[in-house]
């Protein structure tokens, strides 16, 4: 399926409360890709935006928003439509959104947009979306499983795959959750056959394995994005070790990757994604870092974009022997005539311990930096202030941090979620698992596993 199919529903009410080439512009669109695609593949992309826009809905929920608006969609793309055909209908659904017994999604915020009237309603239901989730990893099923449901309703099977898919993957373009989940309906229809050979599902999957390892690694550094707060002074530090570069070409890297995830990672487009992430691997493996780098990154640098980012993710990095940097001082944090200096600091922090995950080291990098600026704006001597906040230095805080899960890869991948959200659970069998440890969970994956099959209950 086209990435240009991708619409994000969403504009059809924002459009509504806009000029009215606006309106005639979305209208043209919608119906363009609905005569394109058809209704079928068009309520697979709407299940797709809307299990990521309310992950914690049910199926019936999702199912029952992703309906209206293919209704909508396909009543004002008649000919004797009428021109305010989207206004009326977005503002039917979000009466609809508002009632009381409200058969969509539910949001905590839902009540704030109720409260507003008219186009102010619209605008801000069009734009809910949760900012995190805790959910249960999703078990793949086995051949059997597959065969046995995939046959019963093949249709039915697809919008339940892509919904668990695209509620627990919330962070990252839509358009990669749609072909994931045509891969695995595409797999399902071509060894559920009783004419194939068993080995059909492994040849399968190991086709698409790079594939389903870079929407994992995709989903991870834009889960990091939206919940980590100093996310670009981690990246600076692991580029700077990764790469062996000085502060200023780590920074440069860092705004590079960390600008194009802003970017890209809520657009429903994956096309995004592969521009920013191509235009980002020239930035990685331009001649003047290439030719000082390892055999195996290199070798990393010599494949699509996609996969050098997933192939370098894997590069095991020691702390440097020797650091090729102007050393910094705690007690020269509050000069005021360098303005940069925290940030080279927390730099020479993470070049240091190359081996603590970047979720771990950003959240502690973000910590000192909090103390540095109270200690900075006192009243009172700064350097008292940094030596009495001792507590928050970066030997006492690594003792508090998981060191053999999986959270403790320091690899862009590794992606925690503070305490509030940790369980100590750990799935058996053949699923993956959490540990936790002192407030600190891993979301590879999140808390325990459950087969697909199992999700049917609400």
């Amino acid at each position: 399926m086209r990435t240009a199919y991708l619409i994000f529903i969403s504009a059809i009410i924002i459009s509504s409360v806009t000029a009215d080439k606006g309106k005639s512009y979305a209208k043209e669109k919608v119906c363009g890709e609905l005569r394109t695609i058809g209704a079928k593949n068009f309520r697979v992309i709407l299940t797709a935006i809307y299990s990521q826009k309310f992950p914690n809905g049910t199926l019936e929920e999702v199912r029952c928003v992703a309906d209206e608006m293919l209704k909508l969609a396909e009543e004002c793309c008649q000919d004797d439509a009428s021109p305010d055909c989207y206004d009326k209908g977005a503002t039917e659904i979000s009466e609809k959104s508002c009632g009381k017994d409200s058969p969509f999604p539910k949001h905590p915020d839902i009540d704030k947009c109720c409260s507003a009237q008219g186009h102010e309603r619209k605008l801000c239901l069009a734009t809910l979306r949760y900012s995190s989730h805790e959910l249960p990893s999703l078990l793949e099923p086995t051949p059997e499983e597959i065969c046995t449901q995939y046959t019963q309703d093949p249709s039915a099977y697809s919008i339940r795959y892509v919904y668990e898919i695209a509620r627990r993957h919330w962070n990252i373009p839509a358009g990669f959750v749609v072909n994931t989940t045509q891969n695995h309906v595409r797999m399902a229809e071509n060894c559920c056959n009783p004419n194939v050979s068993k080995p059909c599902f492994f040849k399968e999957r190991y086709q698409q394995r790079s594939s389903t390892t870079f929407l994992r690694f995709l989903s991870h550094v834009c889960n990091n994005q939206v919940n980590l707060k100093s996310y670009q002074t981690g990246l600076t530090a692991f580029f700077g070790s990764l790469l062996r570069v000085p502060f200023e070409d780590a920074s440069t890297i860092s705004k590079h990757f960390q600008s194009g995830l802003a970017k890209c990672c809520l657009q429903p487009q994956s096309q995004c994604v592969i521009e920013e992430f191509t235009s980002f691997q020239k930035v990685l493996c331009k001649e003047s870092i290439l030719g000082t780098m390892s055999k195996e990154f290199q070798r990393c640098c010599s494949q699509a974009p996609q996969d050098t980012l997933t192939c370098v993710d894997n590069l095991k990095r020691e702390p440097p022997k020797s650091l090729n940097m102007t050393q910094v001082s705690s007690a020269q944090l509050c000069e005021k005539d360098q303005p940069d200096i925290t940030d080279r600091y927390l730099f020479q922090i993470g070049v240091k311990h190359a081996s603590v995950s970047l979720p771990v080291l950003t959240t502690i990098q973000d910590q000192i930096k909090s103390t540095v600026a109270a200690c900075c704006s006192a009243p009172d001597d700064s350097t008292t202030c940094l030596k009495e906040k001792r507590r928050l230095s970066w030997r006492r805080q690594r003792r508090c941090w998981p060191r053999r899960t999986p959270c403790a890869r320091n690899t862009l991948s590794s992606s925690c979620l503070p305490s509030k959200h940790w369980s100590s659970r750990k799935s058996r069998g053949r699923g993956p698992r959490v540990e936790a440890r002192r407030g600190w969970s891993c979301l590879l994956p999140a808390v325990p596993s459950t087969r697909l099959h199992s999700c049917a209950k609400s």
